[in-house]
């Protein structure tokens, strides 16, 4: 930050900066997990399967939206740093709503090819849903962005966070009233407009007008290679019920809430923090570049550590804490549990590589180890194995095959730089 950006707050120290962002990710991480308690509670086992569905498409779609996040933080960020004359590029807010209406329109035009096999039978509410939440979400990743790269954490933090409670509010409202799926749905999908309630706020206000210091074709074109590669990863991360359904027989599909309830239980203890921490990991590796891989590596030793405890706790505590949790419909093997955990610690791996490869302007590298990675995922789900089997190999070896691919991009960027 400099003297000139004075709408944005002031600099609070690293130590505040992440235990603010951490905050705001353990507040997101609790909603989700409510939401899709809620929806295991009142919905029946195939409704939830449906739900879930749902869940993985609005957030497939919000997670290649993530993409503009990203690099918004990287492009206000460079630009806040370079000195000389002020920027000239594209608002964010306005460029980030142009990017949100592209994206929602070309959901509506193709839904006749995809709304069914991806949404059921009765598809077009659900699909309406989706448009108008990603657009909504669009103008949310764009003041984020700006926020994070303009240093604003604290109205950063208290954004990511309210957006994921307004969400729980008004899915719990939603099956409160007796909704049912689509009302829950449309309050899961609503709240990414939440961030219009900032719009008071001096450093949001600060955060819609900043500019991002590049030409609108430079930007549009490193965010749309930026958007590639969060599709790839939103595909694993988030959209896998999606994957699931279109590579598995209805009658098999509409048995797999047990299974998909797993894999969002077993993830999001890594996953949800790791997103939300990406602006400030992003903005970490770019003022520590000189120290090469370094700081990745020390970040990945800590996630691998969480990781092995956590596929031990999910072994032993797991089954029983599903059923107590969820009910006795949603019973899944501890050595299930434990894989799944596993597997969530690769792709853990995989999107703090991302951040890494994204961070150190390798935008090509980024999206090639997220589309390897789903492209290997992809062939495993087909493989002639049981749903479990599938979902285990799947989730683990194709983000492990991207850590591959994104660690030579790191090491190359910065080997001239040690």
């Amino acid at each position: 930050m400099t003297a000139d950006d004075g709408a944005a707050e002031p600099a609070t120290g690293q130590a505040a900066r992440i235990g603010g962002v951490g905050l705001a990710s353990l507040v997101a991480a609790a909603a989700g997990y409510l939401v899709l308690l809620v929806a295991a509670r009142v919905l029946t086992p195939a409704e939830n399967a449906d739900f879930l569905a749902f869940w993985g498409l609005l957030f497939f779609c919000f997670g290649v939206l993530g993409g503009l996040q990203n690099e918004t933080t990287r492009a206000v960020h460079v630009a806040l740093a370079a000195p000389g004359q002020a920027p000239r590029g594209p608002r964010a807010l306005r460029a980030g709503l142009l990017v949100g209406s592209a994206l929602a329109l070309a959901l509506l035009v193709t839904a006749p090819l995809w709304g069914r096999a991806v949404l059921g039978p009765r598809p077009w509410p659900l699909v309406g849903v989706v448009a108008v939440s990603v657009l909504a979400f669009a103008g949310h990743a764009a003041v984020a962005g700006s926020l994070a790269g303009g240093g604003a954490w604290a109205t950063y933090a208290r954004l990511v966070g309210s957006e994921s409670v307004v969400r729980l509010v008004l899915t719990g409202v939603a099956a409160a009233v007796g909704l049912g799926t689509t009302g829950m749905a449309a309050g899961a999908g609503f709240a990414a407009a939440t961030w219009l309630g900032f719009s008071a706020a001096p450093a949001v206000r600060a955060a819609r007008s900043r500019r991002v210091g590049v030409s609108g074709r430079q930007f549009a074109g490193t965010a749309v290679q930026a958007m590639a590669g969060t599709a790839a990863s939103a595909a694993l991360v988030v959209g896998f019920p999606v994957l699931l359904r279109v590579t598995t027989p209805a009658d098999a599909y509409a048995l797999a809430a047990p299974l998909l309830m797993a894999v969002q239980l077993t993830r999001a203890p890594l996953l949800i923090p790791l997103n939300a921490y990406q602006g400030v990991a992003i903005t970490h590796f770019l003022a520590h570049r000189d120290r090469g891989a370094r700081p990745l590596l020390q970040v990945a030793a800590v996630v691998l550590a969480v990781g092995a405890v956590g596929a031990g706790a999910a072994a032993v505590v797991g089954p029983w804490l599903m059923a107590a949790v969820l009910g006795p419909d949603y019973r899944v093997p501890g050595s299930v549990l434990a894989g799944l955990t596993a597997s969530a610690c690769a792709l853990a791996l995989l999107t703090l590589t991302g951040a890494a490869v994204l961070a150190l302007g390798r935008h090509r590298a980024y999206a090639a180890g997220w589309l390897v990675a789903t492209a290997v995922s992809a062939v495993l789900l087909l493989m002639p194995w049981s749903l479990e089997a599938r979902a285990v190999v799947s989730l683990a070896a194709g983000p492990l095959v991207g850590v591959l691919v994104h660690a030579v991009a790191v090491r190359r960027a910065t080997v001239g730089h040690r």
